[in-house]
């Protein structure tokens, strides 16, 4: 009887994620390693059929536009729609569009205009999956802690594919042959569908009473309403946009940071960037231990404040050294916050319309992108190259102190407890969330 309670106890502890989130999780970590197999491997090629650094730049950028073109109406349309069905057609599109792509590069028949049309495909077919996926998520795992732990999971396969391990995978791949890269990422979207075609259950949107004659417009209207009266989730999602936007604005700038402040090589500039992917790798899986000690609101404001810190002593520093320490800083801060901001996220947002909070959330986070390597390289070029780093920094500190209300550890109590006791996005649900 003794040992039947602890082993309860135990479970109760450290619950298991569920045969379904593991072919969620299986389904990432293929398709991860072929996003990071490709990330190397497009501009490579691109590079071998044209010299317009215009064109080579369109090449690397086409994959975010579908974004803000597709971003809102997608989230409408996996509402709609049963997102296992979604998850599925976009990786077998993806799938098709990889294996032309691959055999257009064996027959010599690859040119600039089809890579770019290439990279905005699957730049579409990115979007309705990865909707489609966060919105699952809360579907096939239950509770607070789980829910951490599954995002925690797909973060780290995510981080170690796109950004640590596929890359150089892609690039030693295409030294062998310029085609093997993309026949790699379109198995592993293929292996991505098996892994999706085998979810057990229901991920439809459950029947509704309501009148189902609205427009795709009204739909999308309604989501992004429903987010602009979220007091937490605007919040999250306003905070968001000035993370990226110094983040980009950080980024634009690296190079020459690396070269003229740190007096780094090419291999040195390369070692700076890959700091940032181990730091978040780490983070990764310290964001479920994290959750359980500090509180969410908390963990927003310390978390923005030390990227904060680390964007101001990149800017200050003349050591590689510290300047690597820093590039980790930010990488496992913003690790560690994306899985928890994520997991709260997927929690306040209603079931029926998950898909349109979630992309309405995350195109509003990208919002601040376009203009951070703009500013960057105007304040850059009117006062001094440290300016950027340190008026970046700053702006992320204040942010995240000005934010601490709407973001307090009270304020998401709140929301939490109305998510939990109302299931549909009624007014009330609404008035409430908005105190």
């Amino acid at each position: 009887m003794n040992v039947t309670s602890e082993n309860t106890k135990d479970k109760t502890a450290q619950p298991g994620l569920g045969s379904n989130f593991n072919k969620v999780w299986v389904a990432a970590i293929a398709s991860s390693w072929g996003d990071g197999v490709q990330m190397a491997a497009l501009p490579l090629l691109a590079i071998q059929l044209t010299t317009d650094p215009l064109l080579i730049g369109a090449v690397g950028a086409i994959g975010t536009l579908p974004w803000f073109l597709l971003g809102l109406p997608a989230g409408a349309l996996v509402d709609r729609w049963d997102r296992r069905k979604v998850m599925l057609r976009a990786d077998l599109v993806r799938f098709t569009i990889l294996t032309l792509l691959t055999l257009a590069v064996l027959t010599d028949h690859a040119n600039i205009t089809l890579l770019i049309a290439a990279g905005f495909a699957l730049g579409c077919g990115d979007i309705f999956f990865d909707i489609s996926a966060q919105a699952v998520l809360p579907v096939v795992v239950t509770g607070d802690q789980a829910l951490i732990r599954a995002n925690s999971r797909i973060s780290a396969a995510q981080i170690n594919g796109e950004q640590l391990a596929g890359p150089p995978i892609g690039g030693i791949l295409f030294s062998l042959s310029h085609s093997l890269p993309f026949l790699g990422n379109a198995l592993s979207f293929l292996t991505s569908a098996l892994c999706v075609t085998s979810l057990k259950g229901n991920f439809a949107n459950p029947p509704t009473t309501q009148p189902t004659t609205t427009s795709l417009r009204t739909e999308v209207a309604e989501g992004l309403r429903w987010l602009l009266k979220h007091r937490v989730l605007r919040t999250l999602a306003g905070t968001a946009a000035i993370g990226n936007l110094v983040f980009t604005a950080k980024m634009s700038l690296l190079v020459l940071l690396a070269k003229n402040q740190l007096g780094l090589g090419d291999i040195g500039y390369g070692l700076l960037l890959s700091s940032t992917a181990v730091g978040a790798f780490i983070g990764s899986f310290l964001s479920a231990p994290i959750s359980k000690k500090i509180q969410v609101g908390t963990m927003r404001c310390v978390g923005m404040s030390i990227e904060g810190l680390a964007v101001l002593g990149l800017g200050l520093t003349t050591s590689p050294w510290i300047a690597g320490a820093m590039m980790a800083t930010i990488g496992f801060s913003m690790s560690v916050q994306i899985v928890i901001v994520g997991a709260l996220r997927q929690r306040l947002a209603p079931t029926e319309i998950r898909g349109r909070v979630l992309s309405a959330s995350r195109l509003i986070s990208l919002m601040g992108a376009p203009f951070g390597g703009i500013l960057a390289g105007y304040l850059a070029s009117t006062t001094s190259l440290r300016t950027p780093f340190i008026t970046g920094g700053l702006l992320m500190i204040i942010v995240a102190l000005a934010s601490l209300p709407a973001l307090s550890n009270h304020a998401i109590q709140q929301a939490t407890h109305h998510a939990t006791n109302e299931t549909t996005p009624t007014t009330e649900t609404q008035h409430a969330a908005t105190k």
